[in-house]
Protein backbone atom coordinates (compact mmCIF):
# COMPACT_ATOMS: atom_id res chain seq x y z
CA UNK A 1 0.00 0.00 0.00
CA UNK A 2 2.80 2.54 0.77
CA UNK A 3 4.23 1.20 -2.76
CA UNK A 4 0.70 2.49 -4.54
CA UNK A 5 1.25 5.37 -2.63
CA UNK A 6 4.38 7.19 -3.21
CA UNK A 7 3.69 5.59 -6.71
CA UNK A 8 1.41 8.37 -7.41
CA UNK A 9 2.56 10.88 -5.36
CA UNK A 10 5.60 10.87 -7.95
CA UNK A 11 3.39 10.43 -10.66
CA UNK A 12 1.68 13.83 -9.88
CA UNK A 13 4.86 15.86 -8.88
CA UNK A 14 5.39 14.53 -12.58
CA UNK A 15 2.47 15.67 -14.30
CA UNK A 16 2.89 18.73 -12.89
CA UNK A 17 6.64 19.21 -13.88
CA UNK A 18 5.64 18.64 -17.50
CA UNK A 19 2.38 20.83 -17.50
CA UNK A 20 4.79 23.69 -17.04
CA UNK A 21 7.22 22.78 -20.15
CA UNK A 22 8.09 25.32 -22.20
CA UNK A 23 10.38 25.91 -24.99
CA UNK A 24 12.27 28.62 -26.49
CA UNK A 25 10.17 30.44 -28.90
CA UNK A 26 11.33 30.49 -32.55
CA UNK A 27 13.14 33.19 -34.50
CA UNK A 28 10.83 33.06 -37.63
CA UNK A 29 8.30 31.03 -39.57
CA UNK A 30 7.34 29.46 -42.94
CA UNK A 31 4.22 27.81 -44.23
CA UNK A 32 3.84 26.04 -47.27
CA UNK A 33 0.63 25.85 -48.31
CA UNK A 34 -0.33 22.49 -50.80
CA UNK A 35 1.04 18.92 -50.63
CA UNK A 36 4.91 18.79 -50.38
CA UNK A 37 7.13 18.26 -47.93
CA UNK A 38 5.97 15.30 -46.06
CA UNK A 39 2.55 16.69 -45.49
CA UNK A 40 -0.51 15.76 -47.31
CA UNK A 41 -1.71 19.09 -47.05
CA UNK A 42 0.60 22.19 -46.09
CA UNK A 43 2.80 22.50 -43.17
CA UNK A 44 3.68 25.21 -40.47
CA UNK A 45 7.88 25.21 -39.87
CA UNK A 46 8.91 27.12 -37.10
CA UNK A 47 12.65 27.67 -37.40
CA UNK A 48 14.89 28.06 -34.13
CA UNK A 49 18.47 29.82 -33.15
CA UNK A 50 19.42 26.26 -31.76
CA UNK A 51 18.38 22.77 -32.38
CA UNK A 52 15.21 22.21 -29.81
CA UNK A 53 15.20 19.27 -27.64
CA UNK A 54 11.12 19.44 -26.61
CA UNK A 55 8.46 19.02 -28.99
CA UNK A 56 5.07 20.72 -27.52
CA UNK A 57 1.77 20.55 -29.26
CA UNK A 58 0.49 23.78 -30.83
CA UNK A 59 -3.14 24.43 -29.69
CA UNK A 60 -4.17 26.59 -31.95
CA UNK A 61 -2.45 30.08 -34.02
CA UNK A 62 -3.82 33.08 -34.52
CA UNK A 63 -3.60 35.48 -37.41
CA UNK A 64 -4.45 38.99 -36.83
CA UNK A 65 -6.29 38.65 -33.51
CA UNK A 66 -8.58 35.56 -35.61
CA UNK A 67 -8.07 31.75 -35.19
CA UNK A 68 -6.87 30.12 -38.09
CA UNK A 69 -8.88 27.02 -38.69
CA UNK A 70 -6.68 23.75 -39.09
CA UNK A 71 -5.61 21.02 -36.89
CA UNK A 72 -1.99 20.24 -36.51
CA UNK A 73 -0.03 17.09 -36.51
CA UNK A 74 3.12 16.19 -33.70
CA UNK A 75 5.74 18.60 -34.82
CA UNK A 76 9.22 16.54 -35.90
CA UNK A 77 12.47 18.79 -35.23
CA UNK A 78 14.76 18.18 -37.60
CA UNK A 79 18.33 20.18 -36.86
CA UNK A 80 19.88 17.95 -39.76
CA UNK A 81 20.36 21.04 -42.35
CA UNK A 82 21.93 24.22 -41.95
CA UNK A 83 18.54 25.30 -39.94
CA UNK A 84 17.58 23.90 -36.70
CA UNK A 85 13.20 23.80 -36.77
CA UNK A 86 10.39 21.86 -35.97
CA UNK A 87 8.13 21.17 -38.99
CA UNK A 88 4.05 20.73 -38.13
CA UNK A 89 1.73 19.19 -40.68
CA UNK A 90 -1.41 21.14 -41.08
CA UNK A 91 -5.07 20.13 -42.40
CA UNK A 92 -5.43 23.85 -43.89
CA UNK A 93 -3.74 26.86 -45.88
CA UNK A 94 -2.56 29.53 -43.69
CA UNK A 95 -2.72 32.90 -45.49
CA UNK A 96 -0.15 35.09 -46.10
CA UNK A 97 1.20 37.28 -43.06
CA UNK A 98 3.95 39.10 -41.36
CA UNK A 99 3.37 37.20 -37.89
CA UNK A 100 1.46 34.69 -35.60
CA UNK A 101 0.74 34.07 -32.91
CA UNK A 102 1.27 30.28 -31.42
CA UNK A 103 0.02 28.70 -28.47
CA UNK A 104 1.69 25.52 -27.19
CA UNK A 105 0.16 22.78 -25.25
CA UNK A 106 1.83 20.83 -22.37
CA UNK A 107 1.39 17.87 -21.24
CA UNK A 108 -2.36 18.24 -22.95
CA UNK A 109 -2.78 21.58 -21.07
CA UNK A 110 -3.00 25.10 -21.94
CA UNK A 111 -0.01 26.41 -19.97
CA UNK A 112 2.56 26.08 -22.37
CA UNK A 113 4.07 28.78 -23.48
CA UNK A 114 2.84 31.77 -26.05
CA UNK A 115 4.51 32.94 -28.88
CA UNK A 116 4.52 36.07 -31.93
CA UNK A 117 6.77 34.50 -34.51
CA UNK A 118 7.58 37.04 -37.78
CA UNK A 119 7.44 35.24 -40.93
CA UNK A 120 9.73 35.09 -43.69
CA UNK A 121 13.28 33.89 -42.71
CA UNK A 122 16.09 33.73 -45.91
CA UNK A 123 14.18 33.10 -48.60
CA UNK A 124 15.60 29.37 -50.76
CA UNK A 125 16.03 31.53 -54.14
CA UNK A 126 15.77 35.26 -55.28
CA UNK A 127 14.67 34.70 -59.48
CA UNK A 128 15.24 37.66 -60.80
CA UNK A 129 14.39 36.39 -64.91
CA UNK A 130 12.08 33.32 -66.05
CA UNK A 131 10.78 33.32 -69.42
CA UNK A 132 9.29 31.13 -71.62
CA UNK A 133 9.35 31.38 -75.77
CA UNK A 134 7.89 29.33 -78.45
CA UNK A 135 10.15 28.91 -81.12
CA UNK A 136 8.39 26.00 -83.98
CA UNK A 137 7.86 23.12 -82.08
CA UNK A 138 10.02 23.94 -79.43
CA UNK A 139 9.88 26.02 -76.09
CA UNK A 140 12.76 27.91 -75.01
CA UNK A 141 12.63 28.38 -70.84
CA UNK A 142 14.92 29.90 -69.10
CA UNK A 143 15.54 31.30 -65.92
CA UNK A 144 17.85 33.46 -63.30
CA UNK A 145 18.08 33.31 -59.37
CA UNK A 146 20.17 36.52 -57.71
CA UNK A 147 20.64 34.50 -54.91
CA UNK A 148 20.02 30.51 -53.66
CA UNK A 149 20.26 29.91 -49.59
CA UNK A 150 19.49 26.34 -48.89
CA UNK A 151 17.79 25.65 -52.47
CA UNK A 152 17.59 21.99 -53.46
CA UNK A 153 16.31 22.15 -56.78
CA UNK A 154 13.52 23.68 -59.59
CA UNK A 155 10.81 21.16 -60.96
CA UNK A 156 9.65 22.75 -63.87
CA UNK A 157 5.53 22.31 -64.59
CA UNK A 158 3.58 22.85 -67.77
CA UNK A 159 -0.23 23.07 -68.26
CA UNK A 160 -1.42 22.51 -71.53
CA UNK A 161 -4.77 23.11 -73.40
CA UNK A 162 -7.93 21.96 -71.47
CA UNK A 163 -5.43 19.75 -68.91
CA UNK A 164 -6.76 20.88 -65.48
CA UNK A 165 -3.23 20.53 -63.56
CA UNK A 166 0.28 21.36 -63.67
CA UNK A 167 2.72 18.63 -64.77
CA UNK A 168 6.43 18.02 -64.07
CA UNK A 169 8.46 18.36 -66.77
CA UNK A 170 11.91 18.51 -65.79
CA UNK A 171 13.62 18.39 -62.24
CA UNK A 172 16.94 20.83 -62.62
CA UNK A 173 19.46 20.65 -59.54
CA UNK A 174 20.11 23.78 -57.97
CA UNK A 175 23.63 25.29 -57.53
CA UNK A 176 23.06 26.44 -54.02
CA UNK A 177 25.41 29.40 -54.53
CA UNK A 178 24.59 32.76 -52.79
CA UNK A 179 25.62 34.38 -56.21
CA UNK A 180 22.15 32.56 -57.86
CA UNK A 181 22.83 30.80 -61.01
CA UNK A 182 21.30 30.54 -64.45
CA UNK A 183 19.59 27.88 -66.34
CA UNK A 184 17.74 26.25 -69.53
CA UNK A 185 15.37 24.36 -71.00
CA UNK A 186 14.30 23.26 -74.43
CA UNK A 187 10.52 21.88 -73.91
CA UNK A 188 9.24 19.82 -76.84
CA UNK A 189 5.81 21.03 -76.90
CA UNK A 190 3.45 20.20 -80.19
CA UNK A 191 -0.05 21.50 -78.41
CA UNK A 192 -1.96 23.69 -80.08
CA UNK A 193 -3.29 25.62 -77.24
CA UNK A 194 -1.74 27.78 -75.09
CA UNK A 195 0.81 26.60 -72.74
CA UNK A 196 1.04 27.38 -69.55
CA UNK A 197 4.67 27.23 -67.54
CA UNK A 198 5.75 27.79 -63.68
CA UNK A 199 8.71 27.44 -61.19
CA UNK A 200 8.66 24.98 -58.32
CA UNK A 201 10.92 26.00 -56.06
CA UNK A 202 12.49 23.47 -53.51
CA UNK A 203 14.12 23.85 -50.10
CA UNK A 204 16.24 21.78 -49.20
CA UNK A 205 13.79 20.89 -46.21
CA UNK A 206 11.22 19.72 -48.69
CA UNK A 207 8.94 23.10 -48.77
CA UNK A 208 8.42 24.62 -51.92
CA UNK A 209 7.33 28.29 -53.56
CA UNK A 210 5.57 28.50 -56.86
CA UNK A 211 6.98 31.14 -59.18
CA UNK A 212 4.91 33.40 -61.28
CA UNK A 213 3.22 31.66 -64.79
CA UNK A 214 4.25 32.10 -68.44
CA UNK A 215 2.10 31.26 -71.42
CA UNK A 216 2.62 30.73 -74.35
CA UNK A 217 0.88 30.34 -77.63
CA UNK A 218 -0.07 27.28 -79.51
CA UNK A 219 1.93 25.53 -82.21
CA UNK A 220 -0.95 26.35 -85.11
CA UNK A 221 -1.87 29.45 -83.67
CA UNK A 222 -1.97 32.77 -85.69
CA UNK A 223 0.49 35.16 -84.17
CA UNK A 224 -0.49 39.06 -84.40
CA UNK A 225 0.93 41.38 -86.42
CA UNK A 226 1.42 45.48 -86.96
CA UNK A 227 1.24 47.54 -89.74
CA UNK A 228 3.38 50.58 -89.71
CA UNK A 229 3.13 53.29 -90.72
CA UNK A 230 -0.81 53.43 -91.27
CA UNK A 231 -1.82 55.12 -92.85
CA UNK A 232 0.64 54.80 -95.26
CA UNK A 233 2.55 56.97 -98.12
CA UNK A 234 2.64 54.08 -100.30
CA UNK A 235 5.68 51.77 -98.21
CA UNK A 236 4.82 50.35 -95.14
CA UNK A 237 6.33 47.58 -92.75
CA UNK A 238 4.40 44.18 -91.63
CA UNK A 239 5.92 42.81 -88.42
CA UNK A 240 5.03 39.60 -87.05
CA UNK A 241 4.81 39.47 -83.13
CA UNK A 242 6.64 35.83 -81.98
CA UNK A 243 6.58 34.25 -85.25
CA UNK A 244 6.75 30.26 -84.80
CA UNK A 245 5.66 28.90 -88.13
CA UNK A 246 5.67 29.34 -92.08
CA UNK A 247 3.98 32.45 -92.79
CA UNK A 248 2.91 34.54 -95.84
CA UNK A 249 1.85 38.31 -95.81
CA UNK A 250 -0.77 39.09 -98.60
CA UNK A 251 -2.10 42.68 -99.47
CA UNK A 252 -5.45 42.31 -101.14
CA UNK A 253 -7.87 45.14 -102.02
CA UNK A 254 -11.31 45.68 -100.99
CA UNK A 255 -12.80 43.55 -103.42
CA UNK A 256 -10.70 40.75 -101.59
CA UNK A 257 -8.50 40.25 -104.93
CA UNK A 258 -4.96 39.01 -103.77
CA UNK A 259 -2.99 41.60 -104.99
CA UNK A 260 0.87 40.49 -103.80
CA UNK A 261 1.66 37.51 -101.50
CA UNK A 262 5.24 37.44 -99.72
CA UNK A 263 6.70 34.90 -97.94
CA UNK A 264 8.38 35.86 -94.85
CA UNK A 265 11.80 33.89 -94.92
CA UNK A 266 14.17 34.31 -92.05
CA UNK A 267 12.57 37.28 -90.30
CA UNK A 268 9.57 38.47 -88.70
CA UNK A 269 8.85 41.41 -90.92
CA UNK A 270 8.40 42.66 -95.22
CA UNK A 271 8.47 45.89 -96.68
CA UNK A 272 5.61 46.34 -98.77
CA UNK A 273 5.97 48.71 -101.68
CA UNK A 274 4.53 51.05 -104.12
CA UNK A 275 0.73 50.87 -102.98
CA UNK A 276 -1.42 53.39 -104.85
CA UNK A 277 -4.01 55.73 -102.44
CA UNK A 278 -6.91 53.81 -101.41
CA UNK A 279 -8.04 50.89 -98.70
CA UNK A 280 -6.38 47.63 -98.82
CA UNK A 281 -6.39 44.86 -96.49
CA UNK A 282 -3.20 43.14 -94.99
CA UNK A 283 -3.48 39.37 -93.79
CA UNK A 284 -0.92 37.09 -92.56
CA UNK A 285 -1.53 32.58 -93.14
CA UNK A 286 -0.04 30.50 -91.36
CA UNK A 287 1.17 27.92 -94.20
CA UNK A 288 0.87 24.75 -91.37
CA UNK A 289 -2.42 26.10 -90.29
CA UNK A 290 -4.17 27.85 -92.80
CA UNK A 291 -5.30 30.23 -90.01
CA UNK A 292 -4.99 33.42 -90.67
CA UNK A 293 -5.32 37.30 -89.27
CA UNK A 294 -6.44 40.50 -91.19
CA UNK A 295 -5.75 44.23 -90.54
CA UNK A 296 -7.08 47.27 -92.76
CA UNK A 297 -4.29 50.08 -94.32
CA UNK A 298 -4.89 53.08 -95.50
CA UNK A 299 -2.55 54.66 -98.29
CA UNK A 300 -3.16 58.62 -98.37
CA UNK A 301 -0.14 59.35 -101.05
Amino acid sequence: MKKITLFLGMLAITSIAISQTTQPCPTFFKRSNGAGGGCPFGKLTLVYANCPTTVLPIDSVYQNGVKINTSFEPGIIDCSGSQFQITYCISANVAPTGQLTIYFQAAGSFNGNTCTVPGGGPLPVILTDFYAKRSLNNVAVSWKSESEINAASYVLQRKSGLTSAFIDITTVKAVNLVTGGFYSFIDKNLYKDISQYRLKVIDLDGSFTLSDIRTVKGISTISDFSVFPNPSSGNSKVTVTDIAEPTDVQVLDNSGRILKTIPMNYSNSVDIYNLQKGMYLIRIVNKNSGESLTKKLTVIN
